[in-house]
């Protein structure tokens, strides 16, 4: 019985010592974040427009500061979300499923980072994607067919 007390003792220990420490967001962290979501839009209206050529310079450069910062969820976001921006700009297709993991980590972003009301989610259901951007009106940058469906979600 000793033996067993011992052991519930030493795994609760090592439980709680297991614990992941909770890094909180600064105001740089917040700023960096913005200017991500701010170069997010930019990439986001190009897809809006017909024969979307994005150029991603502005918004990988964003995504660089992530993962050079000092933050481990910010960096951790940062190198996820720079392993899915595309670099064939001609292939649509494998560029909207690309945005949409992107998407799906700003998310995530907005949701932990404060002062990010700003930006609102969007949901269309006959793509099955999500999207940020500013404003309340749906501009549904994987449909060019629909760009008018989905729904604000946040």
């Amino acid at each position: 019985m000793k033996v067993f007390r011992i052991s519930l003792l030493v795994f609760a220990f090592f439980a709680l010592s297991c614990k992941e420490v909770v890094v909180p967001f600064d105001s740089n962290h917040e700023k960096m974040v913005e200017s991500l979501f701010s170069n997010n839009q930019s990439i986001l209206e190009v897809y809006l427009q017909e024969n979307p050529k994005p150029d991603w310079k502005d918004f990988s450069n964003s995504v660089l500061a992530l993962v050079t910062s000092n933050h481990p969820k910010l960096k951790s976001w940062g190198e996820a979300i720079q392993s899915q921006i595309p670099n064939k700009e001609t292939d649509l297709d494998s560029s909207y499923e690309k945005i949409s993991k992107i998407q799906e980590i700003l998310i995530q972003i907005k949701a932990e980072v404060p002062n990010q009301s700003k930006y609102n989610r969007f949901y269309c259901p006959m793509v099955d994607k999500s999207w940020l951007m500013t404003g309340k009106e749906v501009k549904n940058p994987y449909a060019p067919e629909m760009r008018d469906c989905g729904e604000l979600m946040q």
